[in-house]
């Protein structure tokens, strides 16, 4: 198998039983496929016809275009043991994807490609993300360091590696020349890099860990003078943790937070500016989703859970639609992805199409992880 093999989509359209929903189920050979990280989008140009997807149907991780209308898949990049989410897409046509320690641009017509970047021996890179018009790609390497507490289990290691404080740099390149600047390092854990879609030197990042982290998200502005310094983006107190931070299309920063007290959690979705002038809170019903993304101009937001009490004991198997009104997240339930949640792979990480009109996302239901689409405009 090599770059410009085709293979077949096994594309089929369902209807939801429960909300009688559209659904597409793009992928089906019993490999296992996902569609790119949350954070970046996976839909190349302004439809929701052509979108790129990883796949280990090669044997490895290989990352292909799906066309939708030709029910058709082109292998677009050599495979290998490269995380599924160590690549994100310029809509206008090119893939900047991580094979092992090289950053590869590579062109979606010609399906040529070439070295951008290489990370330095001995560090680890993670989660690229790129400006809308794939001027500059940013994501963090850390240091790589053995661990002890690997179970299987996701996030076994999580709080050994926070606690390891490994060296970590964020990085930021041009992705026509090549030229990489370092915009930050510290001895803490960094990761999901967020670069702004419009202005390159703004980059949003998190130190991760889980809930041993006080103050997760943080920014840099390359455009500041040195010596830099990276800023708190909303301030941690006690009893409040936060995650999954993304930027929207019209560069508000997007995330979740969780709110403890008196023995019970209430869950939010939230908004702010990048320069942490805060915008707005909305009460969710139930346990917040897994992951949230955001419609073009904000107005409804795509999640992975569906929680529409406290007690729901079914929400987690449900795609959601939230509305924001009066300052609580109105949950509708779109479709079940029915996912196990047990891995990365897994995670439903629910998009939207560049037209709105799909949420794009992954399940392991029945076995092997598959990408599909629900219409959100068929409910």
């Amino acid at each position: 198998m090599a770059v410009g093999d085709v293979f077949d989509a096994q594309i089929e359209e369902l209807t939801d039983p429960q909300t009688g929903a559209l659904v597409r189920r793009l992928t089906g050979d019993g490999s296992d496929n996902a569609h790119l990280y949350f954070t970046s989008t996976s839909f190349l140009g302004d439809g929701s016809e052509r979108l790129i997807i990883s796949s280990d149907r090669v044997g490895q991780r290989a990352y292909f275009l799906l066309d939708i209308a030709e029910a058709k898949m082109v292998q677009v990049t050599e495979a290998s043991d490269t995380p599924f989410s160590n690549a994100c897409l310029d809509p206008g046509g090119r893939l900047f994807a991580f094979r092992g320690s090289a950053l590869m641009s590579i062109d979606l017509e010609s399906f040529s490609a070439e070295e951008l970047y290489h990370v330095p021996e001995g560090f680890t890179p993670a989660l690229p993300t790129c400006t809308a018009d794939g001027a500059h790609v940013a994501f963090a390497y850390r240091e790589a360091l053995q661990v002890s507490t690997e179970t299987g289990r996701i996030y076994s290691t999580m709080a050994e590696r926070y606690y390891q404080r490994p060296t970590s740099l964020v990085i930021r390149v041009e992705t026509d020349s090549g030229a990489a600047q370092a915009a930050w390092g510290e001895c803490n854990w960094i990761s999901h890099v967020c670069i702004h879609p419009t202005n390159p030197d703004l980059i949003l990042f998190c130190h991760e860990g889980g809930s041993n982290v006080a103050q997760r998200m943080w920014t840099i502005d390359l455009g500041d003078p040195q010596p830099r310094q990276a800023k708190p983006l909303f301030r941690q107190h006690f009893s409040e943790s936060c995650c999954h931070e993304y930027f929207t299309r019209g560069g508000e920063v997007g995330f979740q937070a969780n709110v403890s007290h008196e023995g019970h959690v209430d869950g939010y979705n939230c908004f702010v500016r990048a320069d942490g002038t805060w915008l707005r809170q909305f009460l969710l019903p139930g346990a917040r989703p897994g992951h949230i993304q955001s419609n073009s101009d904000n107005t409804l937001i795509i999640g992975d859970c569906g929680c529409l009490s406290p007690d729901d004991p079914e929400g987690r198997a449900y795609m959601s639609l939230i509305r924001h009104e009066n300052g609580r997240g109105v949950v509708t339930r779109l479709c079940r992805h029915d996912t196990s949640w047990t891995t990365q792979i897994s995670h439903p990480h629910p998009i939207f199409s560049p037209d709105d009109r799909w949420a794009l996302y992954a399940s392991d239901a029945g076995g092997a992880c598959n990408v599909y689409m629900a219409d959100a405009t068929s409910l």
